[in-house]
């Protein structure tokens, strides 16, 4: 296998997270950790461990999505995402997260950390303060609009990435009007 191929990659770092989603394979329905899942997180010595200039050289992108775990849990995320931003300034970082986890402080850190020109958060946000709470259970809708202000006023690219269900489905435009009022890219 032909490593130098290989030009994106997509890394699950955790499987920490605060929220509560039914149909995510963390928990069951909704309630309480499936028996099955480990929690943990990738540490920021598994990176300086495992990649170096060479082996990153051919990279374009790295991502950091959550399967059953968000992003921002990691402890070492702002660490990790440095460290990568040393080793290959111009690679493309990315992170989906629910962004109720942390302070605007850690997402004004993870901008100016993610302020290439393609570098990206998406901010998983599933309708207002009404309705984001009934999948995304578990999350605040205001300390995510305030993790999000925090995050775009630093001028990094920011993407509001909403799952439509009937319970939210009417604020599909409301959202959008939001997001492009608040900063968002995307």
């Amino acid at each position: 296998m032909d490593l130098s191929k290989i030009k994106e990659i997509h890394i699950e770092p955790t499987s920490l997270c605060n929220a509560e989603c039914p149909q995510c394979a963390r928990n069951i329905l909704g309630k309480g950790l499936n028996p099955n899942i480990k929690l943990g997180s990738i540490g920021i010595d598994f990176f300086e461990n495992n990649f170096n200039e060479q082996n990153i050289k051919h990279i374009d992108k790295i991502f950091f999505c959550g399967n059953v775990g968000d992003p921002c849990a990691t402890p070492d995320m702002l660490k990790i995402l440095q460290f990568l931003k040393i080793l290959k300034p111009d690679i493309v970082l990315g992170i989906n997260t629910n962004a109720s986890l942390k302070r605007p402080e850690w997402f004004a850190q993870l901008g100016k950390i993610l302020s290439g020109p393609l570098d990206y958060v998406v901010f998983s946000i599933d309708g207002l303060e009404d309705t984001n709470h009934i999948y995304r259970r578990n999350t605040n809708f205001n300390k995510i609009m305030d993790n999000a202000r925090a995050y775009i006023e630093t001028g990094a690219s920011a993407h509001w990435d909403m799952l439509v269900f009937e319970h939210n489905r009417h604020q599909v435009q409301q959202c959008r009007d939001m997001a492009m009022e608040m900063g968002f890219n995307w």
